[in-house]
């Protein structure tokens, strides 16, 4: 090989090193079935499900939720608690701690992310970017498909 190759090849191969621990942690986290439920068109509030596969060996926390202000005002992690007879929405503020190789699951009912202050109603078909940050990794930004609510129950109050 010409000196001129093998710097080349050196050059490529610096640089593929010195991004690889990014892309193996960005690789990290599998983030699947993401959808938020639609909503009707004067809704002031929204819900996003999805799953969090944490592949790290050291436990990872989701800490915050970010939301475009064009969708809404703010996104926020909550969960479904028992009040008594009642079942009540809470925000989750020591954010959602995944163990090592572990899952966290957003499903209606319990954790969810909810959208405050919609700016318009979700609907079907449309799609919007969340970012998700946390503890001690690089932020995650997602993109969620509105798909229709099959599940006879919505998130219009809180």
């Amino acid at each position: 090989m010409t000196s001129f190759t093998l710097r080349v090849v050196a050059l490529v191969t610096l640089l593929f090193s010195a991004v690889s621990p990014v892309l193996a942690h960005s690789q990290g986290m599998h983030i699947s079935n993401v959808y938020a439920r639609a909503t009707f068109p004067m809704a002031a509030t929204g819900a996003v499900y999805l799953s969090l596969m944490n592949h790290h060996n050291e436990a990872v926390t989701l800490v915050a939720i970010e939301v475009d202000s064009d969708v809404a005002q703010e996104a926020q992690i909550h969960t479904t608690v028992m009040d008594g007879d009642v079942m009540r929405m809470r925000e989750v503020v020591e954010g959602v701690k995944i163990g090592p190789h572990g899952t966290a699951q957003f499903t209606p009912g319990g954790l969810h992310v909810m959208l405050m202050g919609l700016t318009k109603g979700l609907n079907e078909g449309e799609s919007f970017e969340l970012t998700l940050t946390f503890e001690s990794h690089e932020p995650v930004t997602i993109t969620v498909p509105v798909k229709k609510d099959n599940q006879g129950n919505t998130h219009h109050h809180h």
